[in-house]
């Protein structure tokens, strides 16, 4: 379930704010519909139960258009997609480093953009929690800003692995503030662990907060 907490939501859609400002937007690639990507063969890693796995995505992102999106993806975070784009997936968690760089590179780097993963997202649902990050942006300044932000660095995780096995997962953020937190989410390589801390209210650690964005691929 997820959290509630305005001042939570806040903190995080700074921190991922303020991420994509620092570290730029990677090329992004044509998409075949404003919502979906383009189809293409590709792997990153991830994190599953205390290993190291790997992602096969032979589709494209999809991004909910009954949710609206500024964005050119029309995609969209501090908000959960309507409907799905398939009756069977399961969520795909992805831990976002705010303010620093850690130590071990993310599986998906801020300077690239991930095979099958949209480049940009929409934050202007966020907006108010931003304003003061921005002093010298007017409002229209910030809106406009907001509408397009470039997909921060990051790292999967996921709940459930059925090896070759193809299937749309919902993709949810979690916002990593502390260098030292994030260093142990990536050793202990597991959402339990992730899990843990939210539930122990670690300041550092702040989510789960829903996008309309799925991403499609199989663990291997």
């Amino acid at each position: 379930m997820f959290r509630k907490s305005s001042v939570r939501v806040k903190v995080i859609a700074a921190g991922i704010a303020l991420s994509a400002v620092a570290s730029g937007v990677g090329v992004a690639a044509a998409a075949t519909k404003a919502n979906r990507g383009v189809d293409t063969f590709g792997m990153t890693q991830a994190f599953y139960k205390g290993k190291t796995l790997s992602f096969t995505y032979t589709k494209g992102f999809y991004c909910d258009t009954s949710v609206t999106s500024k964005a050119a993806t029309k995609c969209e975070v501090g908000v959960a997609g309507k409907h799905a784009p398939s009756k069977v997936h399961d969520p795909l968690y992805i831990t976002v480093p705010l303010g620093f760089s850690p130590k071990v590179g993310p599986e998906c780097p801020a300077a690239l953009v991930c095979v099958d993963h949209p480049a940009t997202a929409d934050l202007t649902r966020l907006e108010p929690a931003l304003k003061g990050l921005y002093p010298t942006l007017t409002d229209a300044q910030l809106t406009s800003a907001l509408k397009n932000f470039g997909l921060p660095a990051h790292d999967h995780f996921v709940t459930y692995a059925a090896p070759g096995f193809k299937e749309w997962w919902d993709v949810i953020v979690i916002g990593v503030t502390s260098p030292s937190v994030y260093a142990a989410i990536q050793k202990h390589k597991s959402y339990s662990y992730i899990a843990s801390l939210l539930a122990a209210k670690n300041a550092s650690v702040v989510g789960p907060i829903p996008t309309n964005v799925w991403l499609y691929f199989s663990v291997d």
